[in-house]
């Protein structure tokens, strides 16, 4: 079992996009806010947090699925930092007959394949609210939830799944704020950022590089996905 720290872009963009339209960059009449990526990579490091050598930067999210597949480990923990849950469009326990992969449900998939056991959902402030009675009713249905409980700021979920096979499953989903993180003093071995363009506007771009740095991705391959970006649809 490893760490795997997943990161999306949009993260730091507010509002936030329910919906996206392929290649085709959000609407550019809105105003948007950016957060500074500085602040939760200070956050990432105060949670001992540490960075391995296996770091990739890609504009699809659902390459996260790939690179943990190509690891070949099982049963892994995941810090999702993301603006959304990635765990949409199935309602009940049976992962045997998924809809096609993609950045929204990709996670589904990782589950199913026994790449993931245990998902740490940190989303932005003021994106979810944790006393929402309903929030979880919205997320899932009645049978694909087996226990749940409010602690330490964050809402800790035992998932039923039911993998192919019939292999019953029960899966650790927490759901919090970044700074609510536990302390994990552990190398992450693979960290996974995807810039997700069709849910940024074009001036957090510029998040890109920042976040790029940070991983000490290769200048060429920053400059190669901010190129994607511009050769798409405004």
């Amino acid at each position: 079992m490893a760490l795997y720290l997943d990161i999306d872009i949009d993260y730091f963009v507010y509002p936030i996009l329910k919906e996206a339209v392929s290649n085709q960059r959000p609407n550019l009449g809105r105003n948007y806010k950016l957060d500074d990526p500085n602040q939760l990579i200070s956050i990432i490091n105060d949670k001992a947090i540490s960075l391995g050598e296996k770091r990739y930067l890609f504009t699809n999210h659902m390459q996260s699925h790939l690179r943990w597949w190509l690891n070949g480990k099982t049963n892994n923990t995941v810090i999702h930092i993301d603006a959304h849950s990635d765990l949409y469009g199935h309602n009940h326990p049976d992962l045997s007959k998924l809809k096609m992969l993609g950045c929204q449900n990709f996670l589904w998939h990782s589950i199913r394949e026994s790449l993931v056991s245990e998902i740490y959902w940190v989303f932005p402030d003021n994106a979810v609210d944790l006393s929402k009675e309903n929030l979880l009713k919205d997320m899932f249905t009645e049978k694909q939830l087996k226990n749940y409980y409010f602690m330490d700021n964050i809402l800790n979920v035992e998932l039923i799944c039911i993998l192919p096979g019939n292999h019953p499953k029960t899966i650790l989903y927490h759901l919090l704020k970044a700074e609510d993180l536990p302390i994990f003093d552990k190398t992450v071995e693979i960290t996974t950022v995807a810039t997700s363009p069709e849910f940024i506007p074009p001036m957090a771009d510029s998040l890109v590089g920042i976040v790029g740095e940070w991983l000490k991705i290769s200048s060429i391959t920053i400059e190669n996905i901010l190129e994607q970006h511009k050769k798409m649809n405004l």
